[in-house]
């Protein structure tokens, strides 16, 4: 055996030393990411171009080579990282060994969910050894205590989105109670109003009630299936009509004039049935 050890324990020194040339060559590099909702642009301003702004003058101001700028626009901080496609865009480069800081506005644009948000930075920072530093919280998350922080940070977020959930919840049930429309795509002849309601869709409120008409004079659900797909009568999707799709609509409330909903929240459960606000498109169905 040589005094420098095994030909195994050179291998590594060997590797090791490669992996430490090559971190300390992206060391000053950074990618940034931003994100925002549809809801959280319209309500606070804090846009993408806002976020992309505050990541370049911190990179500057730290002598950070910003390689890229990579956005997930209108998407909800409540969804896993990696279920983002440009989240998985950084991992990519993570993978690649292509920077070394990845630059947050804060450190919720990763997830609202502290589990989410931990296991992301702890993921890059163990796998791929990339700091998470936000811009606007001075925290260094390579530091045990920066870490710390972090998680506390983001239990505070979460916990803001469970409340903003809740609210969102409870909105949706009262407005049930009252016979509103409580949320959720429109039905087939029906459209949005300014409201948030619903009001009839001239065009497409007679494709229901020829439905309904059919059915009672006897025709099957795959007949009308059949008959609309030949047609080219598109569904509320744009779709093909199935079975299951005409039989979701004689089986809709909403065009009889009454809503329906079954909510649950924290173990409880909610069955709302009440004449509603909103024009009736089948009567005596």
């Amino acid at each position: 055996m040589t005094p420098s050890g095994s030909m195994r324990v050179q291998r590594l020194k060997r590797r090791a030393s490669a992996v430490k040339t090559a971190r300390a060559e992206v060391a000053s590099k950074a990618v940034g990411y931003v994100r925002v909702s549809s809801e959280e642009q319209a309500a606070s301003g804090f846009g993408l171009a806002t976020q992309e702004a505050a990541i370049r003058a911190f990179a500057a101001s730290q002598g950070y080579e910003l390689l890229e700028v990579v956005t997930d626009a209108g998407v909800s901080g409540a969804t896993r990282p990696a279920e983002r496609d440009g989240f998985r865009r950084i991992v990519d480069l993570a993978e690649e060994g292509a920077f070394s800081v990845l630059l947050v506005w804060k450190f919720d644009r990763l997830a609202r969910q502290i589990v989410y948000a931990v296991t992301a930075a702890n993921d890059l920072q163990e796998r791929h050894g990339v700091q998470l530093r936000s811009v606007t919280e001075p925290i260094d998350t390579a530091t045990p205590m920066g870490r710390t922080v972090f998680a506390i940070l983001a239990g505070m977020a979460e916990q803001e989105r469970q409340v903003i959930t809740e609210r969102t919840f409870l909105g949706r049930r009262e407005k049930a109670s009252r016979g509103g429309f409580a949320g959720g795509s429109a039905p087939l002849g029906y459209r949005k109003d300014r409201q948030g309601g619903l009001v009839e869709d001239q065009e497409a409120s007679g494709t229901v009630r020829r439905i309904f008409a059919m059915k009672a004079e006897g025709a099957t659900l795959q007949a009308i299936a059949n008959c609309f797909n030949s047609e080219g009568i598109p569904t509320a999707r744009g779709g093909k009509w199935w079975p299951a799709t005409v039989r979701y609509i004689l089986d809709n409330p909403k065009y009889r004039g009454q809503v329906e909903y079954l909510f649950r929240w924290n173990g409880s459960e909610s069955h709302i049935v009440r004449p509603g606000t909103h024009a009736v498109i089948v009567e005596n169905a």
